[in-house]
Order: structure tokens, then C-alpha cells, then sequence
């Protein structure tokens, strides 16, 4: 069996896996199982095991260990790391000595590793050196005579048929193209594959309602099967966002887009989509860009009377309404009833979203009562997702600074004010939140009842936020919201790497950890500056990859508890410092992650693929990298999972305190955002479901597992049934 993109797919995002038909026999099946256990994949079914299995096991567990972060075989520099450090370690006086070492030498690789090794007068071993390829090899070969962690962070998945795996395929997809939120890129990737493989049946472009969901849909049958695309119902806006994504313009449209290449054939299509369309009016909401694409599409060519007349009076200027954003922001500086009005009309969306500020500059009981009208007018047009945030921010009000505003990028952008700014008074406020929560309630029954239904909401779900913006998260093992939390579990070490291999020119990347009190506070640090701290113990610094290289960091639970307490330290915060070289985009491999380890010592494995409980691709062009935070007082992972420009050779002891900025904001989040255990018990309530404490008397569940009803750290199909 070859494992193709369906059945990889399947195992990713439904944690199924195909078995043949056929029968197993004990030979086959026990290496067979132990192989998986080997990269923590273990069955919940393993009685439906075949021996046909066996001929893909090969491309199964490859990919595995790829999406757990091993792309080659991982060793440290530090031949006794982590128990024996270099008995000298001030970096500083390491490099004054080696320059003097250096004076008149050809500056070369290897006349740097010797510069750099003091083993004669005991400073052993050296650090901050290029890769020795020759050292590098023995040192992997070592590593894999070394035994395994006994510990394994287990992906369970189900042995399945390919018709169920087509079958539930197909649910995923519509699930996916459903959704209220963003998707990640490789998830959108998927949906390429599943659409060219599966098609589009049964997938009613109808129910795709989020815009960028929408432009993916029309981007793939534009694709595969344009001539498909006047029977999906496609708007004007969605050809103006079809034409932004094939051209790599702004799908908010708030910029011209350049009009893409097209044959006479393609220009049929798109007047054809024109003429079906009920909202071909909207041409005249954006003149300017209809009008730019009107010069390359030749209407007059084909037999579209509707389209013909329509554009002909955009040409004359007639019925041209201006811009909504333009005419909003007049209204709202000299009639504020009217500016609300007009956006519950036209715009309800940004009603929404902008609830916060409109209230903050409303003055008086007229206007006061206009927004709080606007709201209760056009709750059915707000999306329940907007009215989720505007909820969170209005119960906030003001209090949690600094935030954090994250780019379509993945680029984040913190907002540091003085807690209070545009806060509310307490009664327009509540008539406010009181008119928000109604919209909502409204929304959610509008979905039907689950009067018949019970439901179980499973501990911790209310540390996990509800995701609106997954599309430049990290592709890790799961799909996390910045700012959840989920446990750090019983593990003795928290051991983090990272690894990476040049692509031509010099490259050099720093695993780095700080440790921050709890007021967010820079307090002490592990880096290629400081190897140990008596908590954390680096592996030792590398500084050039041509043939792969790695470094690791343990944090010692044991002892960071004790620290909590003794030195004033609450929060741990790794960074993956781009020290000098290309950007993590231009590297040939760069990940990074972090295992759970009961046995971190130099007698086992330093990499173990078992123990990986997330891992990713190092990705853009900014020059460091925050993955997540480790909270020692709540003993919680916080999935931080931002990148931040700075300067070269960007370090912990200059960097610290705009890191320390940004993970503030990011944890504060909780405090501004709606979590998962919030919805499902809304839901739950507006909806006349019943609460029970057991999950094998719920009709339906919430969890983080694939058998729940609503799996959280996958959650597509939550974001298509529940917003």
C-alpha cells in the first residue's frame, strides 16, 4: 500500500488510516505496531489490523517523523549535554581571546574551531564554532545506538475502509469550505487536492460564507472547471477577490487589483457569471475597479443584456454610489445617528467590528440609543463570530493592555495603551452588551434545537480560545488559537530544538530561552551567551549548517518550580533567534518544536520523534520566531506562535524586552477573546440541551480528541456548525 494524498490527508485531519482487506497474521502485525509506537502512532482499533498495511508503513512513518519535526538524524554539540556544560562559559571573553588568537590567520571555518577550542587550558568543549562535517556525522552515528525516552506523546488514529475515508473526506471538506474563520495554508492546500480528486458535488457554494473561503472555492474551479462558476452564485465581489488572488492583490479590496491575463474564453465566463448573478448591482459599491476591469472585458462581445446596460450606466456615472467607507467616516463626524444607520444598512459587518470604537465616541442619549438600536436592528446580518469579539471586548472594556494585532502574515503588531483607554460607563455599557447578547442568543437558535440532545463539555476547553484566524498560525500538529492553553502534562523536561540546513550562504540561528516574572519582566536567560542557568541547559551554539544542524534546550520542571518560587520566575518564553543569514524562507530546512521527556540524559536519545508534542517549519522573513511560553505557576503551554522583525544578530539580552511586549499581549488575550467551552455551553443553553458530567451519556461532545462530537485542536467542523 502507498500512501497517496487522500489516505495522508485522512490520517492529518480525520486521524484515519486505510487499511486493506485481508486478514493479520501476528508476524506481520506485532513489528508492524511496534514500528508505529516507535514515532508515538498507536490504534484505537488495532483489531481491524491487516497485513496489507504493511507494504506502505515505509511512507507512513516518514511522514510522521517529518510532521514531528525529524528530517534527518538530530545530535548536540555537546557530546555530554545536558549533564556536563563547558567549565568555562562567559562568551564574551571566549570570542576577545579567540580574536587574539585570529590576529594575522586567514579567517576560515577551521581556523575559527581552533581559535575557539581552549581544551588545553579547560574550557571544554568549545561553542560558538562553525559545523564540523566530519564531527557532525560520528556524533549522529553515536545517536542512534542510543536508546529511546520511555515517555511517548501518542497520535491515536482509527483504522478505516477507503470508502469510509472517501465518505468522511468529503464531509471535511464541505466542513472546511464552511467555516466562519480563516483556514491555515496547508489546510487550503488540502482542499486543492481533495477538490481536483473528489470534486465539487454536493458542495453548495451557498453555504460558503466567509470571503476568503469563498475565493479559495472560486480560485479551484477557476482551476479545474471554470465554466462551472456562473452556476455557483458568484457575486461581484467575488470575481473582484478572484481576480485579487490570481494577480497576488488584497482580497479586502481596498486597493486597486490588476486585471489578470484572460483568453476570450475566460472573459465569457466571467460576463456569463455577471449576467447570472442577483447582486450584479453591486458593481457600482466599487466603480473605480469595475470600471478598470471593464477596458479588458469586452462585454459588447458576448450576449449579456444585463451586464451590457448595467455597465454601460457605471460608464455614465449613473446610480454611482461612493465608497461606503468614504461616506461613512464624513457621517460620522457631523451626524452620528445617520453614520450607524448607514452601516446596519450596508455594512453590518463593520458595525460590528467596530462596535467598541463607535461606542467609545457616541455622546449622549441620542446617539448612545442609535448604536444601541443599530445592533438590535441588523443582529440577523452581523456574523455570529463578529458578535462573539464585540461581546469579549465590551466585557473587557478597556482593561487588558498591551494587545496584540496579528497581519494575514502571521506578523504581529502590539498596541501598548494605559489600561482604561476607550472604557465604557457601566450603564451604557451594559445596554450595550445586553443588545450583543441578544443578536447572539438570536444566532445561535436560529440553528435549531437541541432539546433532545445532551451535552458534555470536556475540563480545560475553557483555556483553549475559539480560532478566527488560523490562516498564518503554524502548521503543527494541531490547529491552536494564539493565547490557548493546554497542559504541560507530568513530563520531568520540557526539552526544545531546533534545526536547520543552508542553502548556499552561511547561515546561523540561536535557540534561546527567558525567563520572565509576572509582570512580564526579562529576569534571566539561556542562550548561546549563557549555556545554564542551573534550570535550562543549552546544548551549545553552532554557527554555519551545510550539512544540518541542530540545537536543543532543556528546562528542568523540577527545578523551574523551585525557581517560580525562589527567584521570581513565571513564565519560560523560547525564541529562535535568525542571528545572521537568509530568512527562515530561503533556508533549505528549518523547524522547530518541543518534546516531553522523562529521561533527558546523555545515555538516551537526544531526539526522539515519540516525545515530540508539537513541531513546525520556521517560515517568513522576520527575524526571530516566539512559539510559545511555558507557565510555571499554572504548569500550562501558551501557544504564542508569532515572528517579530528586529535587528542582525539579534540576541536574548537586546530583544528581550520587546519579546516580553508581545507574549504579555498574547497571554492577555484570554481576557479579549471568546473560548471554546464559552460557545459550546451558549450553544448548549439558547439551544435546550442538557448538561451531563459523563461523555458516554452525551449525545453530542466537546473535546480535544478525534472522537469527540467537536474536536477543539481540529476544529473545522466546529467553525462550520456553531458560528
Amino acid at each position: 500500500m502507498h500512501v497517496d494524498a487522500l489516505e495522508r490527508i485522512g490520517f492529518d485531519r480525520l486521524g484515519l488510516v486505510v487499511t486493506p482487506p485481508g486478514t493479520a497474521t501476528p508476524a506481520v502485525a506485532a513489528p508492524l505496531l511496534a514500528e508505529l509506537a516507535h514515532v508515538g502512532v498507536r490504534f484505537a482499533n488495532p483489531g481491524a489490523l491487516t497485513d496489507g498495511l504493511a507494504a506502505g508503513l515505509g511512507d507512513l512513518i516518514a511522514h510522521v517523523r517529518a510532521e514531528r519535526g525529524e528530517t534527518g538524524r538530530y545530535a548536540p554539540l555537546f557530546r555530554g549535554f545536558p549533564e556536563r556544560l563547558p567549565e568555562y562559559d562567559d562568551a564574551l571573553f571566549r570570542f576577545v581571546v579567540a580574536r587574539a588568537r585570529m590576529a594575522g590567520a586567514e579567517h576560515t571555518d577551521e581556523r575559527w574551531r581552533h581559535a575557539l577550542d581552549f581544551t588545553d587550558i579547560g574550557w571544554w568543549p568549545a561553542s560558538s564554532i562553525p559545523q564540523d562535517a566530519g564531527r557532525a556525522d560520528a556524533d549522529r552515528r553515536a545517536q542512534a545506538l542510543l536508546p529511546r525516552d520511555g515517555r511517548v506523546e501518542w497520535i491515536t488514529v482509527r483504522l478505516t475502509g477507503a470508502d469510509e475515508l472517501d465518505s468522511r473526506l468529503r464531509v471535511w471538506m464541505r466542513d472546511c469550505f464552511a467555516s466562519a474563520a480563516s483556514l491555515r495554508e496547508d489546510v487550503q492546500n488540502d482542499l486543492g487536492i481533495l477538490v481536483k480528486r473528489l470534486g465539487v458535488d454536493g458542495l453548495d457554494p451557498a453555504d460558503v460564507r466567509f470571503r476568503e473561503n469563498r475565493t479559495l472555492l472560486f480560485e479551484l474551479l477557476w482551476a479545474l472547471d471554470r465554466a462551472r462558476l456562473p452556476s455557483t452564485g458568484a457575486t461581484p465581489d467575488d470575481l473582484l477577490r478572484l481576480f485579487a488572488r490570481l494577480t497576488g492583490g488584497d482580497l479586502s479590496l481596498t486597493e486597486p487589483i490588476r486585471y489578470p491575463r484572460l483568453s476570450r474564453a475566460d472573459r465569457r465566463v466571467v460576463v456569463s457569471t455577471l449576467e447570472a448573478s442577483d447582486r450584479l448591482g453591486d458593481v457600482f459599491r466599487r466603480r473605480g475597479l469595475w470600471l478598470a476591469i471593464d477596458r479588458g472585458l469586452h462585454v459588447g462581445e458576448f450576449r449579456a443584456p444585463r451586464v451590457a446596460e448595467t455597465f454601460a450606466r457605471l460608464r455614465d456615472g449613473r446610480h454611482d454610489r461612493t465608497s461606503f467607507p468614504s461616506r461613512f467616516e464624513r457621517l460620522l463626524a457631523t451626524d452620528f445617528p445617520g453614520a450607524v444607520r448607514l452601516a446596519a444598512a450596508e455594512s453590518p459587518g463593520l458595525l460590528g467590528r467596530g462596535l467598541r470604537r463607535l461606542a467609545s465616541v457616541s455622546q449622549g442619549a441620542e446617539q448612545r440609543a442609535a448604536l444601541i438600536g443599530a445592533v438590535a436592528g441588523t443582529a440577523e446580518r452581523i456574523p455570529l463570530r463578529v458578535l462573539l469579539a464585540a461581546a469579549a471586548q465590551l466585557s473587557d472594556n478597556g482593561h487588558t493592555y498591551p494587545r496584540v494585532v496579528f497581519g494575514k502574515d502571521g506578523s504581529s503588531l502590539p498596541i501598548v495603551r494605559q489600561p482604561g483607554h476607550l472604557a465604557l460607563p457601566a450603564d451604557f455599557r451594559k445596554e450595550l452588551l445586553d443588545a450583543v447578547d441578544a443578536a447572539i442568543d438570536a444566532r445561535i437558535r436560529a440553528k435549531g434545537d437541541w432539546y433532545a440532545e445532551t451535552v458534555h463539555v470536556a475540563a480545560g476547553l475553557d483555556r483553549l480560545l475559539l480560532p478566527d484566524q488560523l490562516r498564518a498560525t503554524a502548521q503543527g500538529l494541531a490547529q491552536v488559537e494564539r493565547g490557548s492553553r493546554l497542559p504541560a502534562g507530568d513530563a520531568k523536561v520540557i526539552r526544545l530544538f531546533t534545526h536547520w540546513r543552508e542553502a548556499g550562504d552561511r547561515s546561523d540561528l540561536d535557540l534561546s530561552c527567558l525567563a520572565l516574572n509576572a509582570n512580564f519582566q526579562l529576569v534571566d536567560q539561556v542562550s548561546w551567551t549563557n549555556l545554564g542557568n542551573g534550570v535550562m541547559t543549552h546544548s551549545g551554539d553552532l554557527t554555519s549548517a551545510p550539512d544540518g544542524a541542530e540545537e536543543f534546550l532543556d528546562i528542568n520542571l523540577a527545578r523551574a518550580a523551585r525557581a517560580a518560587s525562589r527567584r521570581g520566575w513565571r513564565y519560560l518564553v523560547p525564541v529562535i533567534f535568525r542571528y545572521a543569514g537568509p530568512a527562515f524562507d530561503d533556508l533549505a530546512e528549518a523547524y522547530t518544536g518541543w518534546m516531553l521527556r522523562d529521561d533527558a540524559g546523555s545515555k538516551r536519545a537526544t531526539f526522539d520523534p515519540a516525545t515530540v508534542a508539537n513541531a513546525f517549519a520556521l517560515t517568513g522573513r522576520k527575524r526571530y520566531a516566539v512559539p510559545m511560553l511555558l507557565d510555571l505557576d499554572t504548569h500550562e503551554i501558551l501557544y504564542v506562535d508569532v515572528y517579530l522583525n528586529g535587528y542582525p544578530r539579534a540576541r536574548a539580552e537586546r530583544e528581550g524586552h520587546d519579546i516580553a511586549t508581545l507574549v504579555s499581549a498574547v497571554a492577555g488575550r484570554r481576557n479579549t477573546k471568546v473560548s471554546v467551552a464559552h460557545l459550546a455551553l451558549r450553544h448548549a443553553r439558547v439551544r435546550g440541551a442538557a448538561l451531563v458530567d459523563d461523555p458516554a451519556r452525551a449525545t453530542i461532545t466537546f473535546g480535544t480528541d478525534a472522537g469527540s462530537t467537536y474536536d477543539a485542536l481540529h476544529p473545522e467542523k466546529l467553525l462550520a456548525d456553531l458560528l
